[in-house]
């Protein structure tokens, strides 16, 4: 149960690609405001999408919640998949679509 002073913000995670993660993949998700200051932030490890997430935020730091974004990456042997623009967390649930990022070595 979250307290009076947060704010909880929850979604999910998911991708188009149909394929199975291995061990160790990752995710980070971060909530920012309107100047890109990271206010909350978790990581996770992840085993199939779509996957659930919660991030709690104090209503000092973010009086207007429907004015904070998301930003999110996962990491894995397979490859590595983000946002490429920030996600409005303005309704919520919000789901994530993460597209297949190309990583040079």
């Amino acid at each position: 149960m979250a307290s009076v002073f947060l704010h909880e913000i929850t979604g999910s995670l998911t991708f188009r690609e149909r394929i199975e993660l291995p061990r160790g993949a990752v995710a980070t998700v971060k909530l920012v405001n309107r100047k890109a200051e990271v206010l909350a932030a978790t990581a996770f490890e992840v085993f199939q999408v779509p996957h659930d997430f919660s991030l709690y935020v104090d209503r000092a730091d973010a009086p207007d919640p429907t004015k904070l974004s998301i930003w999110a990456v996962l990491r894995s042997e397979a490859g590595v998949w983000g946002t490429p623009d920030f996600v409005s967390a303005a309704e919520l649930p919000v789901t994530i679509h993460l597209r297949k990022i190309d990583v040079e070595e």
